[in-house]
């Protein structure tokens, strides 16, 4: 199975910490799954990542460094 899409998330905090993550869709013109989202170094991120069939999403993320949790999320 080949990478078939990929969706890159990308969480700053006003206290400049700053962390990209990349998830990518496997499989084949007929359909495929995405892989599991895992974790990042510097954001405790809660996922909605129900199936394998929809692209994740984060539904809050909370800065390690500081304790912010109105971090900025961009979805590239």
């Amino acid at each position: 199975m080949t990478i078939i899409d990929q969706t890159t998330f990308t969480i700053s905090c006003s206290c400049g910490e700053s962390e990209s993550k990349t998830i990518h869709q496997h499989g084949s013109r007929y359909g495929g799954t995405w892989e599991p989202v895992g974790s990042m170094v510097k954001f405790t991120v809660y996922w909605n990542s129900d199936d394998e069939l929809t692209v994740p999403e984060i539904t809050s993320a909370q800065c390690k460094s500081c304790g912010a949790d109105d971090c900025h999320i961009a979805i590239k």
